[in-house]
C-alpha cells in the first residue's frame, strides 16, 4: 500500500459588513490573495493552528466558529492553475474577529506578503484568489450552511 503526504491548511473565512478579510500577495510582479490560514505543524490542533496563522500574517486574534466548506487539492485531479505537488486538505471555518482586534500587516511578514485587505464580496470575482473559491465563499456568505467540527476532547467518554 502506498501511503502519501496530505497537508492539512486551516483557513479563516472571515466576513464583516459584506467584506471578507483576505491576504494580499505580490509575486513576480502579479497580485493574488488568500484566505487567512496556513499549514497544521507538529503538536498543533488545527483551532491551535488557525489563531497562529491568523497573528503571524493579519495580527488579528479571532474566534472560530463551524466549518464552512473544504477545499481539496490533488496534483493528478486539479484545474492546471496550481504547481503544487504535495495534495492538501483546506478546511474553511467560518470566523470572526475578538473584540478590539483589527487586522493589519504584521511586523515581520510572509515573504511575498503586501497586504492585508477587505474585499467587497461583489469585487471577489475579480480578484485572483488562491483556490479559486470567489463564488464558494460568496454562495456560503448568503447562505450560512456550516458543518460542525467535532474534536475528541468534546466527545462523551465511555462508561466503564
Amino acid at each position: 500500500m502506498m501511503t502519501y503526504p496530505i497537508r492539512v491548511r486551516p483557513t479563516a473565512l472571515i466576513l464583516n459588513e459584506g467584506k471578507v478579510l483576505l491576504i494580499e500577495y505580490c509575486e513576480n510582479d502579479q497580485f493574488h490573495y488568500n484566505l487567512p490560514g496556513g499549514g497544521v505543524e507538529s503538536g498543533e490542533t488545527i483551532i491551535d493552528t488557525l489563531r497562529r496563522e491568523l497573528l503571524e500574517e493579519a495580527d488579528a486574534a479571532i474566534h472560530v466558529g463551524p466549518v464552512a466548506f473544504l477545499y481539496e487539492y490533488s496534483p493528478h485531479k486539479q484545474s492546471g492553475q496550481y504547481e503544487s505537488s504535495i495534495p492538501g486538505l483546506n478546511i474553511i471555518f467560518d470566523c470572526s474577529l475578538q473584540e478590539g482586534s483589527v487586522p493589519q500587516l504584521p511586523e515581520h511578514p510572509d515573504p511575498h506578503q503586501v497586504g492585508v485587505k477587505w474585499v467587497p464580496l461583489e469585487d471577489l470575482e475579480a480578484v485572483v484568489l488562491y483556490p479559486n473559491i470567489a463564488s464558494h465563499i460568496t454562495q456560503y456568505a448568503r447562505d450560512k450552511r456550516h458543518i460542525e467540527l467535532i474534536e475528541d476532547h468534546q466527545l462523551q467518554c465511555y462508561a466503564k
